[in-house]
């Protein structure tokens, strides 16, 4: 269950709300994205964290197995961990992009709606 939460967590924000609250200058929906936002990114840097100590535990047991035969293939678990690790990465650059978005919707919103504040 909690492996799924970390998984939940890595999924990058759709930023429809936020700029639909920004072209309509929706204060109680800025104000709630806003709100959460700090929450969010700590559930994102939880995950992340545990996903990468996950990777690096698992990467240093291989790592510690006996040798294997010079003439076997390489272990696949590697590639797999390999492949979680790209994930992993691909995630954090959609986070970093994620939050360049809101901030800048942010701003948008601070410079543009003053006069034309809702509370829808």
């Amino acid at each position: 269950m909690t492996l799924l939460l970390a998984f939940a967590a890595l999924v990058a924000p759709d930023a429809m709300p936020a700029l639909e609250a920004v072209k309509t200058c929706n204060r109680a929906e800025i104000r709630r994205l806003i709100n959460a936002e700090p929450h969010r990114r700590a559930e994102f840097a939880t995950a992340a964290y545990e996903r990468q100590r996950a990777i690096a535990d698992a990467r240093a047991a291989l790592v510690a197995l006996p040798p294997a035969d010079p003439a076997a293939p390489p272990n696949p678990a590697f590639a797999a961990l390999d492949t979680q690790q790209r994930a992993l990465d691909d995630a954090r650059a959609l986070e970093r992009a994620w939050r360049e978005l809101f901030d800048e919707v942010r701003a948008d919103f601070l410079s543009n709606c003053n006069a034309n504040r809702t509370d829808h």
